[in-house]
């Protein structure tokens, strides 16, 4: 590692310059130096194009994903898992809005990612319990234990990042996976030493003396990312006057031959870069068996890294910010003139000309008149080039007059459907990154966070009170909900993968408020049209049980529900099971209810076959009517 991790950060120089080039560029700030071309004083501001872009497309991705109320939707894999799917994706919810809160990281990870291109999740589980000192509840000072044991979700910043130039993907099982990938984690002593002996159970920790040479190697300075940062937000002198100083690690992720045996092994190394000094390594602790990083990119490039609205509009500000400046310029001059006077009148060379002035010459009709460096007629030619390049620029990154909301650029009396249709046109980039974000990056977040949930309610020995979150989910979701996710979180985690499905559950951003109330207007008429013919075929089934006719009648009812449900995906509702009736989940409750049995809830409206298997350890909690 000392000899790559090295290599790695050497090679990326030239793209973290850019980078800082780039968070410039968003932040546009107002004019330091002095300008002297064309000439002293020339307007020196900055079009901030790129912040036009990037905010909209923010705004749009962040309403997109956290529209719905559950930003995950838990999918069965099989009909014993149905049961399960519903309660564990309330479970998550749950998760998310008291722990993980990601709305918020969401917030900063795009922003990240349509800045520079590629943004990096980090999903784990933060463990720490020390001694503090604090008050009992009679308000007596004591010593308490401060435990937080929960799972996390966080950004980690492209700049503290690193893995081989050569790698393509995070995953060393994928084409070009990374044989190992590096945080820099900087971290003041304090709290280094605090975490050095705040691991129990988790073995194996600190090493006491490894950890006494590290606390002595502080950092003198602020990495180039964090003073770009500052000196954006005007701070440019803060760290300089009192930085407190922190100490510099790598959390290393590789898969190396750590017994020289020729098979290559998952390992977590904390490893100091300047004395070469490994404080923790231990295997990879996670069951689900794969790194705990997940990469978003705005637009895939050719490597590892994704291309940002940074780099797509870089040219185009800076070549619409010279000729704004120049446009600026011409009307200074134009409006500005310079006098002409004879020789030998009472203006000296260089002198500012006032108003007030009074200038004596012989003939003032002759020996006075004044000069304009520009010509003083329209500037059509200035403006239409500005226009020409706004355009060009709205090409490459693909956000139009539409996707701003402004439709002026739309003939009057255009069909809503022209305009929906244009919508889908304009939004169909934005739409392939949500599915990049759906399959790549928030969705894996979801399932390791679910893994990773399961594993630590399982594991007695290193986190005896993971078992907590099995009365959590109980007490959350009520009685036979929590339950079916208590059963789930005691399961081995590698089942988790094989019964459910986690993916976002945002799938475009096609439709706006007024066409969406367009879509359920039609959706509407569709079920008004199709509404009474189910009760029909469901009185004749009901009527005619058990008979040929009866039979065909549950098959027709059967068939409308599946074509209403794939109607309903076409218009990318989520939750169809909640809207279309389920004949089949109706008949067992009536006679589970004629037979003086419970009436179990049934998730998602779907009603498991009687007798099946539900699912492994779920059959012995489940009610008679299953």
């Amino acid at each position: 590692m000392r000899y790559d991790l090295q290599r790695a950060y050497d090679e990326r120089q030239p793209l973290e310059r850019l980078w800082r080039t780039y968070l410039e560029v968003y932040r546009a700030p107002d004019p330091i130096g002095l300008r002297r071309f064309p000439f002293e004083g020339a307007s020196n501001y900055t079009y901030p194009l790129m912040a036009m872009n990037v905010d909209p497309i923010l705004a749009r991705l962040i309403r997109t994903i956290h529209a719905p109320t559950n930003l995950w939707t838990v999918t069965a894999m099989n009909e014993q898992w149905v049961p399960v799917a519903k309660p564990t994706q309330d479970f998550l919810q749950y998760i998310d809005m008291s722990m993980l809160h990601m709305l918020d990281v969401n917030y900063r990870v795009l922003l990240e990612m349509l800045k520079l291109g590629t943004a990096v999740y980090k999903t784990g589980w933060k463990f720490q319990k020390q001694t503090v000192d604090g008050y009992d509840p009679s308000l007596k000072a004591t010593r308490l234990i401060r435990s937080i044991n929960q799972p996390l979700v966080d950004q980690v910043h492209m700049a503290n990042f690193f893995l081989p130039p050569e790698a393509y993907a995070i995953d060393p099982d994928e084409q070009d996976g990374a044989s190992w990938v590096a945080e820099r984690i900087r971290i003041q002593p304090e709290d280094l030493e605090a975490i050095g002996q705040a691991q129990l159970p988790y073995l194996p920790n600190f090493d006491k003396d490894a950890l006494a040479i590290v606390m002595k190697f502080e950092e003198t300075a602020p990495t180039l990312y964090q003073q770009q940062t500052w000196q954006l937000d005007q701070m440019s002198g803060a760290f300089a006057r009192r930085w407190r100083r922190p100490i510099e690690l790598y959390e290393i992720w590789a898969r190396f031959d750590t017994i020289g045996n020729g098979f290559q092994t998952d390992i977590v190394v904390w490893w100091h870069q300047p004395t070469r000094t490994i404080l923790r390594a231990l295997y990879n602790p996670y069951s689900h068996g794969k790194r705990p990083y997940s990469a978003a990119r705005y637009v895939r490039g050719d490597g590892f890294y994704g291309i940002g609205l940074g780099e797509q509009t870089k040219m185009w500000q800076g070549m619409v910010t010279d000729v704004l400046n120049y446009d600026i310029d011409k009307i200074l001059l134009t409006h500005a003139p310079m006098i002409i006077a004879k020789e030998g009148a009472n203006l000296l060379p260089n002198e500012p000309f006032f108003p007030t002035k009074t200038i004596f010459v012989q003939d003032p009709s002759k020996d006075i008149a004044p000069f304009f460096l520009t010509d003083r007629g329209g500037n059509q030619d200035i403006a239409s080039l500005l226009a020409y390049l706004q355009e060009g620029a709205k090409t490459r990154t693909g956000l139009t007059d539409l996707q701003f909301g402004s439709v002026g650029a739309i003939p009057a009396r255009t069909p809503a459907t022209t305009v929906q249709a244009l919508l889908q046109e304009g939004n169909t980039r934005f739409d392939m990154i949500i599915q990049d974000l759906r399959i790549n990056a928030l969705g894996r977040v979801g399932m390791q966070t679910l893994q990773n949930i399961v594993q630590q309610v399982g594991d007695k020995v290193n986190n005896p009170d993971g078992s907590e979150f099995v009365q959590l989910a109980a007490m959350v979701l009520g009685d036979h909900p929590g339950q079916f996710v208590s059963q789930l979180l005691q399961l081995p985690s590698n089942q988790i993968e094989t019964g459910l499905g986690v993916e976002l559950t945002s799938t475009s951003g096609t439709n706006n408020k007024e066409l969406s109330r367009q879509s359920y207007l039609a959706l509407l008429q569709v079920f008004g049209q199709w509404g009474p013919q189910l009760v029909q075929l469901a009185q004749v089934a009901q009527q005619t049980a058990g008979t040929p006719v009866g039979l065909v009648a549950l098959q027709l009812f059967d068939g409308a529900r599946e074509l209403l449900q794939r109607i309903l995906e076409q218009f990318d509702i989520r939750n169809p099971d909640d809207i279309i009736p389920n004949l089949q989940a109706a008949i067992a409750s009536v006679q589970a209810q004629a037979a003086g049995q419970p009436i179990s809830p049934i998730a998602s409206g779907a009603a498991p076959l009687a007798g099946a298997p539900i699912g492994p350890r779920f059959q012995s909690q489940l009610p008679q009517v299953y």
